[in-house]
């Protein structure tokens, strides 16, 4: 499968920028006052005095805080602010290249170095407190949902996208405050890295605790291509809709295009 480009140098604080950006505002604003690794990205006419909803992505495994650009574009290049902290483990054969622990002690870094990321774009970007997301693909998906069980309260929905429910011992619980938490599980037909034997499990973990999870599963009208574990625009047209229909408080439907279905790529190994 596809890489994310390896030739990117290797920068602690990086920002996306957009041409149609107001570029003193996004010179002032180039990093969060954090030590995290991280990229940030703005929106397309950005507005410096708009409240944003802020997007925080977890990549792949095999990859980087860069696959973040090739998300936002396809997800949605105006209505979000959003950052993707660096995963916590080196993989051994790519000196750029990461990826997601599985342990409990890995968790607990994702979810140290989210929030401090999430901090940071409070105290440094015109952010709504009150429509922060958490977002991943693959095993940054299982990732996005365990954090937002663990802080329902402060998170306004949660995206994962072929990421297999979470299950560590205790991470439901706080299931009483998680049946609030609005979370789109969405998976593409043929899939390894999240099977319809996950996408069961979930389906019926989440009837039972009384979740508020919507779920998709996709696959390509031509299927012109096989990669059923690769990230596609169909996924993430639906993931828009869910994020937008949360922030203006209104239905959203989720079914996407098929027809113009096909890969964002160059994504990491899941």
């Amino acid at each position: 499968m596809n890489r994310i480009p390896t030739l990117l140098a290797p920068v602690v604080q990086n920002v996306s920028r957009s041409s149609a950006c107001d570029k003193r505002e996004v010179d002032r604003l180039t990093h969060l006052t954090t030590s995290v690794h991280h990229r940030l990205y703005y929106p397309t006419n950005f507005v410096p005095t708009y409240d944003y909803p802020l997007v925080v992505w977890l990549h792949s495994q095999d990859s980087s805080e860069h696959e973040l650009d090739y998300v936002m574009n396809a997800l949605s290049d105006q209505n979000y602010l959003a950052v993707a902290p660096r995963a916590n483990r080196r993989c051994k054969s790519k000196r750029r290249i990461f990826k997601w622990g599985e342990n409990v002690l890995d968790y607990a870094f994702a979810e140290d170095v989210v929030w401090e990321c999430i901090e940071s774009a409070l105290d440094n970007l015109p952010v709504r407190s009150d429509r922060i997301f958490l977002a991943g693909f693959g095993h940054g998906g299982t990732i996005a949902q365990w954090i937002g069980w663990q802080s329902p309260d402060s998170v306004a929905g949660v995206v994962s996208l072929s990421g297999p429910m979470p299950s560590l011992v205790g991470s439901m619980t706080q299931w009483k405050s998680i049946k609030e938490l609005p979370v789109l599980f969405a998976q593409r037909k043929g899939a390894t890295i999240c099977s319809e034997t996950d996408l069961s499990y979930a389906m019926h973990m989440a009837h039972r605790s009384s979740l508020s999870y919507r779920f998709l599963q996709l696959r390509s009208e031509q299927d012109s291509f096989g990669e059923a574990d690769e990230l596609s625009t169909g996924m993430l047209a639906a993931a828009n809709r869910f994020l937008m229909g949360i922030v203006t408080d209104s239905e959203s439907n989720l079914c996407p295009e098929v027809s113009r279905d096909h890969l964002v790529g160059p994504f990491g190994i899941n």
